[in-house]
């Protein structure tokens, strides 16, 4: 993420106000000084809009943890996955679903499930939390939902 290239913009942005004084020296002299007074909270503003764009992005993916990390100045986004292992508490699964899948699909599930040392039911409920998790934390579902 390039910080200058915002620093830069305002500036010429600010410079191109200062050409409105025409030739008056002091007005020119006075706006390059608060230029370069600018500079600094400029740079750590681009900095908060670069640390707000990483929280609103890690808000909206789940399972992922985006952060902001400065390199020799420059702020640097990165997304990483969040290793976190899903549980399922088998104890506390009450209610039933009924799924209709072809024998082709139903075939590949149990034999994902197999490689992961799940059973199948298993397998769904943790794919399924992990695709509502930031969805559900909170909230509980009981009843029929029909499509």
């Amino acid at each position: 993420m390039d910080v200058t290239a915002i620093v830069r913009e305002v500036e010429e942005a600010l410079s191109g106000q200062l050409r409105l004084a025409g030739d008056d020296e002091a007005v020119i002299r006075a706006g390059e000084v608060m230029i370069n007074a600018l500079q600094p909270a400029l740079e750590r503003a681009a900095l908060r809009l670069a640390e707000q764009a990483a929280e609103e992005v890690d808000a909206q993916l789940p399972r992922k943890s985006v952060s902001v990390r400065l390199q020799e100045g420059t702020p640097i986004l990165s997304v990483e996955d969040n290793d976190d292992p899903i549980t399922v508490d088998t104890d506390q699964l009450e209610a039933r679903i009924t799924l209709r899948l072809s024998d082709r699909l139903k075939s590949i599930l149990e034999e994902v499930a197999n490689e992961s040392g799940d059973s199948v039911n298993s397998f769904v409920v943790k794919a399924l939390t992990s695709k509502t998790h930031d969805h559900t934390v909170g909230r509980r579902f009981s009843g029929t939902i029909e499509t």
